[in-house]
């Protein structure tokens, strides 16, 4: 019975872990979308993250010479 009672509790653990990484997307997406630019430099450490856990990245423009 202890072995059981380990998994169901190694479960609620992960699955409020899960729900702590999507809730600080979730409010990283929210404030970086009132901002509006992507183009623009990450202002907060959050949106930082946000962009780099979801692959959007400052976007950089080249100088053609």
């Amino acid at each position: 019975m202890p072995f059981s009672a380990c998994i169901i509790a190694m479960a609620a653990f992960l699955s409020v872990i899960v729900a702590v990484v999507f809730t600080v997307l979730v409010i990283g997406i929210r404030k970086g979308d009132r901002a509006g630019h992507l183009s623009d430099a990450p202002d907060t450490v959050l949106d930082a993250l946000t962009r780099k856990f979801l692959g959007v990245s400052v976007r950089r423009h080249y100088e053609e010479d």
